[in-house]
Formats: C-alpha cells, structure tokens, sequence
C-alpha cells in the first residue's frame, strides 16, 4: 500500500488534487493505515492512472470517474448517477472483504455525512443486492456482511451525541418480530449529527418492553418501525399510551391505518426531518 505523497509523485498529481478526486469523484484510498492516514492500493493507482488517460482524451473528470469506477467487477446493476464510491463498496462486499468495507463506509461519513452514506451507499448497493442475491456467489453472506458493518459504522456515529447532561429524547425501536433495524441504526446515526441522542431498542423489540422502557425515560419522541407490510398493525398504533409523540417510520406502515396521532414516515430525509422537529 502507497502513502499519498508516493501516489502524488506517480501520477504527477498534487495531494490536493489527489483528496479532492476523493471527495468529488470517489476515486480515491481504498484503504487506511493504523493512524487513519490515506493508503492507496496497487487497484486503486490503476484506476486513477486510467481516469487521468480518459482526461487527457479530453473527458471531464467526473465522466472519467463514472467510467473507471462502472467498470468495476461487481455484476450489480446500481443506478447510473450514484456515487462512484458505491461501485468499490459493491466490490468489496460481493469480495467478502469486511475491513475494505468499513474503511470505505468511515471515510465517506467522515466526509459526507451520514444521510449521503445511507443514500447514495449503503442503501443503493443492499438493494441492488436483495434483488439478485440468488445470482451472486454467497449472496446471503454478502447481504449480512454489508448490513452488519454498516449497522457498526453508523452505529458509531450515533453514539457521539452528546447524552452526558440529558437522557435520550428519542426513543428507536422495531415492531415485534422485524429483523430489519439498519434503517433505525441510520436515523440513530442521522439525529446524532443534529445532537439528538436515541436510545436504540433495535429488531423484534417485544410491545411489553417499549411500553416499560417509554414510560420509565419519558422519551419526547418513539418511532416504531416496519419493514415488512405483515409486521406492520395498527394494533399497535391504536393501543399505545407512552408519553410523547408516535411515528410510523417505514415501508410496512403505508397500507396500514393510522390513527390521526401518529405521524408516518418513509425514507430517511423525512424521517430525520419529522423526529427532529417533534423532538
């Protein structure tokens, strides 16, 4: 692996051009030494050397970026306009290399944010592999490796809001029996950008617990989510009497009634939006 100041003196680029190429076009370090500095593989040198042959054809920079980076050996059929970067995480999953993975999804927090990680990353390239897990070789292992990572990169960001002085206000959860808690580990990791502390129940969380836990923090706001339409009752909606305001967050709650109480949610935009303004 290359520092960048060996990669500069390669390509005849500049370390500033070199981090911004990073940022703007995600070509950039595929990897990270211990002290979190930039380092740049054989594969990743390749492909700037390649974008930089593209340019001087006189294609734009981030053409020639989309071009590298499309041409990644992935096989997912990801939108057109995504973030370069998508293509190398969709590489690194489907190559069931965890380390890659989470040194790609921290860099691209550290520089874009969460909300630009979850949707222009992370969900784009899980969905595109729900979609053909059964032509990819192990493709529930790829599916579980992404998510899993995910879940710990945003997760620590979701831990840096600042709970010293206050309890959570938001209270986080999933219907009973929902596995799918990623979602909610984004909005903990989004809210936490905006210094609004979660505490995160996460999957399967049991009616009798949410209700014992909301009524011992008192939290302003409790989302409960739904992935799966079955899962998603109103039952649920129509029977809760913890303190604060209720959100629907979630694909499964659009064909369930809800009561005029509850406010529902789909996408994280909107979620981050709805819980941060009742909070």
């Amino acid at each position: 692996m290359f520092p960048i100041s060996t990669v500069a003196e390669r390509t005849g680029l500049s370390p500033d051009t070199l981090r911004a190429w990073e940022l703007r076009y995600g070509l950039g370090a595929s990897r990270e030494s211990a002290g979190g500095h930039r380092r740049y593989t054989r594969s990743d040198l390749s492909r700037l050397h390649a974008a930089q042959d593209l340019i001087r054809m006189g294609v734009p920079p981030a053409e020639a970026a989309r071009t590298v980076l499309g041409t990644e050996e992935h096989g997912l059929m990801l939108p057109e306009d995504l973030d370069p970067a998508a293509h190398r995480l969709a590489c690194s999953a489907i190559e069931l290399d965890g380390p890659n993975v989470r040194a790609l999804l921290r860099e691209r927090v550290r520089r874009a944010g969460t909300f630009h990680v979850w949707e222009a990353l992370v969900r784009p390239v899980l969905v595109a592999i729900g979609e053909q897990w059964t032509d990819l070789p192990h493709g529930v292992a790829v599916e579980h490796l992404l998510s899993r990572v995910a879940a710990g990169v945003l997760g620590e960001v979701a831990h840096t809001a600042d709970r010293a002085t206050r309890p959570p206000g938001v209270l986080l959860a999933c219907v009973p029996e929902e596995q799918h808690d990623l979602p909610l580990v984004a909005l903990a990791a989004a809210l936490a950008e905006r210094g609004i502390a979660c505490a995160l129940l996460g999957a399967r969380t049991p009616t009798i617990s949410l209700s014992e836990v909301a009524a011992r923090q008192c939290p302003m706001v409790t989302v409960l989510h739904a992935q799966m339409p079955e899962l998603a009752h109103g039952a649920l909606l129509t029977s809760w009497r913890g303190p604060g305001a209720l959100v629907a967050c979630g694909p499964g709650w659009s064909r369930t009634y809800l009561p005029d109480s509850v406010t529902w949610v789909d996408g994280l935009a909107a979620a981050v939006d709805s819980v941060a303004g009742l909070a």
